[in-house]
């Protein structure tokens, strides 16, 4: 397995420009091998130089079986590294004064490079170092909403909620539509078949039933659309990752003993929630919680009585409900 990777943002898509890239980290893995690096004062110096591992350069992605091995196995892949280190092309420049504003810093598939790895490291563009993901917590934690315990490794990212890890990913976009939930499988611990062309929002949302498959956090369905109206009519699962982007701060609520499962049906989720009239709607309570004595509750529309059938409605926002008072636990299907 190779001991370090290569995160690069680049816009350079020419040959020499890449050689250059790899001539530069082969420099500085060098200097950090023989001099610099305490993560390698076991190895003895006879050791021979680790393997240099470039996202943008060691995949065949006309290959579709090398590539979609490659997406499952990459965050694995980082996580086993010795150290990643982040090359930002476009830091320093006068558009990019400060290294946060890098544009590293709105992909999607960087987001992995920034957690996964043991040791992280941020070089300039002119391979000077800008410091390890330690000594930089502060800046990164403002920049992307990873806090110092997640970046740290004191605290596995499995801890975090299903919403808190989606809202790492609200304001981060890929070049191919579809990579926006297909960069996110190994944050989650799942994996599904990669079907380019299916389109951003369905790959999402097949993300999304997978996740459902193996874990019973209620923060899944915590997300607002800040793009919908009180009209709008739509589902318990979120159309895009930036509908997370305020929710990161909710947790689910294991204390309120519903741990009944749920499940996809061929009439929407079948799910058990407490349920209350509000208004001709109804607003049914998560387990999720919204301070201490206060859960979250989504607004929900009957459109087929017979069977228990109901849509999200008010996407746009959330309510709080008394933990004391969320109405009759009843199963419902959401389509």
């Amino acid at each position: 397995m190779p001991h370090f990777r290569l995160s690069a943002y680049s816009s350079a898509a020419e040959k020499t420009a890449s050689a250059a890239k790899i001539r530069g980290a082969c420099r500085k893995v060098f200097e950090y091998f023989l001099d610099e690096f305490p993560l390698f004062d076991e190895l003895p110096m006879s050791t021979e130089l680790p393997y240099l591992w470039m996202d943008t350069i060691c995949i065949d992605k006309k290959n579709s079986t090398e590539l979609s091995m490659s997406i499952n196995s990459m965050y694995r892949w980082y996580e086993q590294a010795r150290c990643c280190f982040v090359y930002l092309e476009d830091y320093p420049t006068k558009d990019v004064p400060v290294f946060t504003r890098s544009k590293w810093f709105t992909r999607g598939w960087t987001l992995q490079e920034l957690a996964a790895p043991r040791y992280v490291i941020f070089f300039d563009k002119h391979w000077n170092s800008i410091g390890d993901r330690a000594s930089l917590h502060p800046q990164l934690t403002s920049r992307t909403k990873i806090s110092r315990d997640f970046l740290s490794d004191s605290c596995s990212l499995n801890v975090a909620s299903i919403s808190h890890r989606m809202s790492w990913m609200s304001g981060r976009e890929t070049s191919v539509p579809e990579d926006t939930a297909y960069c996110l499988l190994d944050l989650f611990g799942v994996n599904m078949p990669l079907l380019y062309g299916e389109g951003k929002e369905r790959a999402f949302r097949r993300l999304q039933e997978e996740i459902m498959k193996y874990s019973d956090d209620h923060t899944l369905f915590a997300w607002k659309d800040a793009n919908s109206s009180i009209t709008t009519i739509t589902g318990l699962l979120a159309s895009t990752q930036d509908c997370f982007e305020m929710t990161g701060g909710y947790i689910h609520d294991w204390g309120l003993f519903n741990n009944a499962p749920y499940q996809m049906t061929n009439k929407g989720i079948s799910i058990e929630l407490y349920i209350q009239q509000h208004k001709g709607m109804r607003i049914a309570s998560i387990d999720c919680l919204d301070g201490e004595d206060h859960c979250l509750g989504i607004y929900l529309y009957l459109f087929m009585g017979n069977d228990q059938q109901f849509r999200r409605v008010r996407a746009n926002e959330m309510c709080k409900v008394p933990r004391k008072d969320r109405g009759r636990l009843k199963r419902i299907f959401v389509k």
